[in-house]
């Protein structure tokens, strides 16, 4: 298999977190690219010019995050990162909101005009702190102990973004409880190993 993906993409790094988490990384070829330069060969599996993307051994392209980890998981050892019930996804909904909060943040200072106005950021920033907010009141989000599930990763890996690219939310003073089970977790190797940079 192939993964495309880029260093400070929290999507693919949800995508190998669950690579590493299913003891698939010496099945899985990483190849680094930049999506933004669309280069040919991440066209030729992903029209859309995103990472993550994946190609399975027979050829086919998964081009979603959640497709993605879907498939890794059936295709992985060990148990179920997608339980079945409600928990793992109320988890999942919360910490992708909070990745595409903070990701659209992050692009819309990247690539807005600059004589602009910086609607949309405002509008994702302050989705970013009411969602923090929601996980940190919740005593059963994100709630897993032991094995996390989808829903405690990807609500890792969308706090570990807004530490890495916005570190103007000072979300951990006022969720202590909170910022102390994401760096609980943060020590799992497959978070650790993938911390973006």
């Amino acid at each position: 298999m192939r993964l495309f993906l880029n260093q400070a993409s929290p999507y693919a790094r949800l995508a190998r977190v669950v690579v590493h988490e299913k003891c698939l990384a010496d099945q899985v070829e990483l190849v680094w690219t930049d999506p933004w330069a669309s280069p040919p060969e991440l066209l030729a599996v992903n029209p859309a010019a995103k990472v993550p993307a994946l190609v399975t051994d027979d050829g086919q392209a998964i081009v979603d995050s959640a497709c993605i980890c879907l498939f890794l998981d059936e295709a992985g050892r060990g148990a179920t990162l997608f339980p079945k019930g409600i928990p793992a996804l109320v988890k999942y909904g919360l910490g992708r909101s909070l990745i595409d909060a903070a990701f659209g943040v992050t692009i819309e200072r990247r690539y807005a005009h600059p004589q602009g106005t910086a609607v949309l950021a405002e509008r994702w920033l302050a989705a970013v702190d009411r969602t923090i907010a929601v996980l940190a009141q919740d005593t059963t989000v994100p709630g897993s102990h032991g094995q996390p599930d989808i829903g405690d990763l990807a609500i890792a890996v969308g706090l570990g973004y807004v530490d890495f690219r916005l570190p103007e939310v000072h979300w951990r003073e006022s969720a202590p409880a909170l910022a102390g089970w994401l760096d609980a977790i943060g020590e799992r190797p497959p978070l650790r190993l993938t911390r973006p940079e």
